[in-house]
């Protein structure tokens, strides 16, 4: 079935015609613009089908510039895809786009709204059509608030590998003025204590793995010239697993240092080289 003629438009799809979608609609070497459908929210991606590849990375945004976006999806470091081996899905938040997109959202909807319900079964479905079948060949990969995003989508796949950089495992925690514009889009303009109190899982996502309790494979890059992510995030994540040692199948904490990135990502070539590496 031919879904899409000119690979430069947008194939607006539903989840049920998504399954319908075979192997073959995903043409190699051809990035893919997708966006995905439900009666509450649309998600944007962007599929890059490799020929050769047997490994799927799913990668999520950090903050999104939005006077380069314009309320537009963006998909951060897709101009890379080449370099990259495997499989590739982007997904872009939701809520960065539209006339009252947020430079930051951490997949948040308004309750009972879940972004991530969508997505996981999305990315589910896209893997099965690009034959990667088994998880321990999935990678879900974000930094900052994507990073918050990847571990989200580790929760509906346990077995998967997920590689974060300097992540915020509680986007609550983050600096007010991108705190609070979420807090009054999606929670009634609640406290950022109010919400880790009776959204938990919404506010943390380390507490969202809790909700099915598995082993876990997580390699957490931190720089330790950061000092909100040395200070403030690293103690949630250390806190957490020292609290659930059961879910330690393999997770790792690798501290670097270099004090001209700060809280920024890895450069591309290092980037490139974590995404690279087989596990």
């Amino acid at each position: 079935m031919n879904w899409l003629e000119d690979k430069n438009s947008v194939l607006r799809i539903s989840l049920d015609d998504l399954r319908k979608m075979t192997r073959d609609d995903f043409r190699p070497e051809q990035p893919m613009r997708l966006d995905i459908t439900s009666p509450d929210v649309t998600v944007p991606l962007l599929v890059v089908r490799r020929e050769y590849a047997e490994q799927l990375i799913i990668l999520n945004n950090g903050a999104v510039d939005l006077k380069r976006s314009q309320g537009k999806p963006i998909f951060q470091r897709s101009s890379w895809w080449e370099d990259i081996s495997s499989h590739q899905i982007y997904v872009c938040d939701p809520g960065t786009i539209g006339p009252d997109a947020l430079a930051l959202n951490w997949m948040q909807g308004t309750p009972p709204l879940w972004v991530n319900s969508l997505i996981a079964k999305t990315v589910r479905i896209i893997a099965q059509h690009l034959d990667v079948r088994n998880p321990l060949d999935r990678t879900y990969f974000g930094s900052s608030a994507g990073g918050f995003a990847a571990l989200l989508q580790l929760s509906a796949d346990k077995q998967a590998r997920c590689l974060v950089n300097n992540a915020q495992f509680d986007w609550t925690k983050w600096y007010a003025h991108h705190v609070t514009p979420v807090l009054q889009a999606h929670f009634a303009g609640r406290t950022a204590a109010e919400v880790r109190k009776s959204w938990p899982h919404r506010a943390n996502a380390l507490q969202y793995l809790l909700r099915k309790p598995e082993p876990l494979n997580i390699e957490y890059h931190v720089n330790a010239a950061s000092s909100y992510d040395i200070d403030i995030q690293l103690p949630i994540f250390e806190k957490f697993f020292s609290a659930n040692r059961s879910l330690c199948n393999s997770v790792v904490v690798h501290r670097y240092y270099d004090d001209q990135q700060g809280h920024s990502p890895f450069p591309r070539l290092t980037t490139l080289d974590l995404l690279n590496t087989r596990k």
